[in-house]
């Protein structure tokens, strides 16, 4: 994205098809040098013609609500849900021994950065 600066968006939208565009993308983020909201909107004509519309301050929330109907679904929805399902990325093991009664179980777990548990053995 491009306001005062190049800067990374901080959330992208994927938006629903319509019966003119396709592959639609609505990002959003704040310009780090004078903090104004800007919304880029990028959309696909059937017949292979880019249309991009980028706006910032007031006209910028205004482009989010007309739009906010039409979400499918974030980028940030989409990696947090992935992050916070199984074990994800780098994997180690945990072993825990519990005295039970007349013995000792024990589990092994499959655990990662986020927190993210996975019971694999208990014997």
């Amino acid at each position: 994205m491009r306001h005062c600066c190049q800067f990374n968006p901080d959330d992208v939208y994927y938006l629903r098809e319509n019966n003119l565009f396709s592959s639609r993308k609505l990002s959003i983020g704040f310009c780090p040098i004078c903090s104004k909201p800007v919304c880029e909107l990028v959309e696909w004509r059937f017949d292979g013609i880019m249309h991009k519309t980028s706006v910032s301050g007031i006209k910028a929330n205004d482009l989010m609500i007309k739009h906010k109907d039409e979400i499918v679904y974030s980028l940030r929805e989409y990696n947090y849900s992935k992050i916070k399902s199984k074990p994800f990325g780098w994997i180690f093991g945990i072993n825990k021994s519990v005295k039970s009664g007349n013995g000792e179980k024990i589990k092994q777990y499959a655990s990662d950065f986020y927190g993210n548990k996975e019971l694999i053995k208990s014997f």
